[in-house]
């Protein structure tokens, strides 16, 4: 598009003097190619880079002469001046740095709403992070100085890239060990507790690897402090001094000295969590190896958080700035594109830099949308009400504020023009008819639940009496009918008290008639009643006894054929009670057992509309299939290891199960059924299968109410 030279907000800034502070300092830069200049502020740590024409102008910024005459002169010194709203830009850019002071006040944030800020000013306050400065750690890093050279020194960081070494041959040989370890206990209030005391002192060893790193460079440290995040106080120190070293290696040390502190604290703790029994050391050892390493890694070192990370990726890539300059490239490009604006060239931009300016702002928001959902769900498993908090606090800050953000700039910045003014209140009205098109619009709903080929309740073979297998009265691949015998166990001990409890009874028997005698003598007498009570009491435990004595008899209960692997070994074997030995097969459609979490089980009860199930055997056939049967009531046990978490299932087990049968939080079975018979029968037991339940249409806010009310039904239940 054509550029336009004069700006209609011109007379707001032309009258203005403005001057550079003493203190700031410029350096030239060579990136990409193409000349920069950083204008830095070494004692407060900002910085702005520009560009050579921009530079022209706030290099003459002295205080004296006003924005109008310094523009005039660039018109008749550049071959290609900036026009005026790029002076305005520069100068609210510089403004916002803290790189520029005024002779009188100026209200910037009326005048450019759309620039995104460089720099908040100390007071603007975040929901989520308060730094409050506690003094200058210069004195403690003076007294640290002997120990600079040893830490920053070749020999050092050999030891250090041996001590990381270290580190991930033994995580990777303990991996299982330690998953299980941090599932077993890693939600409980005991891991909060400890890792909110031991974390303040890691964040001091990583903060104190900053400063010092700084100092090794000949840069000042003059202010540490804490920042109350989610009221957790965390160190800082203001390593910002580190932006004015010429050499980019420098930088980049500076930067990575905190996360390389971490992990060194990280292979030391991985040592003692192998070599300490079982205990608070051992598990503050664990937590240690978290934090410092799993979480360093995860947050300090990750480049799309502003922490350790973007600026090594920064400085190594030759990106200063690249968080802002990012954002205030989209928001460049929502003005020029979105809002059609008259005038005004894209932003400026070295070689190769596009693509950076492009993916890093929303793939930083992906990425703190990502890590603020995760740390709600862990807040939740600690408690629902800080998950609630946690959540609300998280919201606002990176989902909703961001967004209310840039939608009050481009409004500001369309109200201004009076072309652009129409535009955007059509634009409102569209975004917010689709915005309520998509949260009313009915969707299809539907649940994907994981299950299990299993056999019927009537064709397992399961034991309903511990016992010793006596005789195998039936072999594997054997036709049997229903009510044939397949198994005979022997109980010693439950036959003896069946025998028992007989002569109990006979001798209650004799008692009964002789009280019988006596009454006919004493009518007065009320020996007979309680004998014929007592007698009534035996009679029935030894029917008790005699069922389950029968029960040691293990018969088919449908027609079919007999699968008993291993029968031949089950001879004299002991076998407790309920575990599964075989099943018969029939042909009648497979039965897929589902394991439902308690909120879950509520939700698809009431469902009403088709079912459908895809076998991993053919995953593209899907058939149709109806519930048999809902236990109605949650158990601790599943049917097979498959549905759980270790196993490919989404079931959570207990980590000390060997079996991994055990789930942590109950379960509700739930049964379905084919429509018809999709083959062998023996061939699909144990096979694994989605099961898809329909439940009609709905608009997309109700099934995220739903949703969330599932959620939060299900914290509640598993800490109450």
């Amino acid at each position: 598009p054509m550029t336009t030279v004069h700006s209609p907000r011109w007379h707001r800034v032309c009258a203005l003097k403005p001057r550079l502070p003493a203190h700031v300092r410029p350096r030239r830069q060579r990136l990409r190619g193409e000349t920069w200049y950083l204008l830095a502020d070494p004692a407060g740590g900002r910085s702005v880079r520009l560009n050579a024409a921009a530079y022209a102008i706030a290099a003459r910024l002295d205080g004296v002469h006003t924005v109008q005459q310094l523009w005039d002169r660039s018109l008749l010194r550049e071959s290609e001046a900036a026009t005026q709203d790029e002076v305005i830009d520069l100068l609210a850019q510089l403004r916002e740095a803290a790189l520029l002071q005024f002779d009188r006040a100026s209200d910037f944030d009326a005048l450019l709403p759309h620039l995104d800020r460089i720099s908040r000013p100390r007071g603007r306050a975040n929901l989520l992070a308060w730094r409050l400065p506690l003094g200058n750690p210069s004195a403690l890093l003076e007294r640290l100085r002997p120990l600079q050279p040893i830490i920053f020194s070749r020999a050092a960081l050999l030891v250090w890239i041996a001590a990381v070494v270290v580190l991930l041959v033994l995580a990777l040989q303990h991996a299982p060990a330690l998953w299980a370890y941090g599932q077993r206990w890693m939600a409980t209030p005991r891991f909060a507790l400890l890792a909110a005391l031991l974390y303040v002192p890691i964040k001091l060893v990583h903060e104190l690897a900053h400063a010092l790193a700084v100092r090794r460079w000949g840069g000042q440290v003059r202010e540490a402090g804490v920042t109350l995040m989610l009221f957790l106080p965390v160190p800082y120190v203001d390593a910002s001094a580190a932006t004015s070293f010429g050499e980019r290696r420098q930088r980049m040390a500076v930067s990575a000295a905190g996360i390389m502190a971490e992990l060194a604290l990280a292979a030391l703790a991985m040592l003692l969590w192998l070599w300490l029994d079982e205990g608070l050391l051992h598990q503050a050892a664990f937590v240690t190896l978290v934090v410092a390493g799993v979480s360093t890694l995860l947050f300090n070192a990750n480049p799309l958080q502003r922490l350790d990370g973007y600026y090594i990726l920064g400085d190594a890539l030759e990106l200063p700035n690249l968080a802002p300059r990012s954002r205030s490239w989209w928001l460049d490009l929502l003005r020029r594109r979105l809002l059609r604006l008259p005038g005004g060239e894209a932003m400026p931009a070295a070689r190769g830099e596009v693509p950076w300016l492009m993916g890093y702002a929303p793939l930083s928001w992906l990425t703190a949308v990502a890590i603020a959902v995760l740390a709600v769900a862990w807040l939740g498993q600690l408690s629902l009400m800080l998950g609630l908090i946690g959540g609300a606090l998280l919201a606002w800050q990176i989902l909703l504020r961001p967004v209310a953000r840039l939608w009050g700039q481009l409004r500001r910045f369309a109200l201004a023009q009076h072309d652009s003014s129409l535009r955007w209140r059509r634009l409102s009205l569209g975004g917010l008819g689709l915005a309520l098109l998509v949260v009313l619009l009915p969707v299809p709903q539907h649940s994907l639940v994981q299950g299990v080929v299993w056999p019927t309740d009537q064709a397992q073979l399961r034991v309903e009496e511990a016992g010793f297998v006596e005789a195998v009265l039936a072999q594997d691949g054997q036709v049997v009918q229903a009510g044939e015998l397949v198994l005979q166990l022997s109980s010693p001990q439950l036959q003896s008290s069946q025998a028992r409890q007989a002569q109990r009874v006979t001798a209650l028997e004799g008692e009964l008639i002789h009280a019988l005698a006596l009454d006919n003598r004493r009518p007065v007498d009320a020996r007979s009643g309680d004998a014929r009570a007592e007698l009534s009491a035996a009679q029935g435990e030894l029917r008790r006894l005699g069922a389950r004595v029968a029960a040691l008899a293990l018969r088919a209960q449908v027609d079919g054929r007999l699968a008993l692997p291993n029968a031949l070994d089950l001879q004299g074997q002991f076998v407790r009670q309920g575990r599964l030995l075989g099943q018969v097969l029939t042909h009648a459609p497979p039965v897929v057992r589902l394991a439902l979490l308690e909120t879950e089980a509520g939700d698809l009860r009431t469902a009403t509309g088709s079912i459908s199930v895809r076998l991993s055997g053919s995953p593209q056939t899907q058939h149709g299939a109806t519930v048999l049967r809902d236990s109605g009531g949650a158990v601790l046990q599943l049917p097979s290891a498959a549905l759980s978490v270790r196993h490919g299932g989404r079931v959570l087990t207990d980590p000390g199960d060997p079996e991994d049968l055990k789930p942590l939080a109950p379960v509700v079975m739930r049964d379905v059924q084919l429509d018809a018979a999709t083959g062998a029968a023996d061939e699909r037991i144990g096979e694994r299968a989605w099961v898809r339940f329909d439940a009609g249409w709905s608009p997309i806010a109700m099934q995220l109410a739903r949703a969330l009310r599932r959620h939060m039904l299900s914290r509640f239940n598993a800490q109450f």
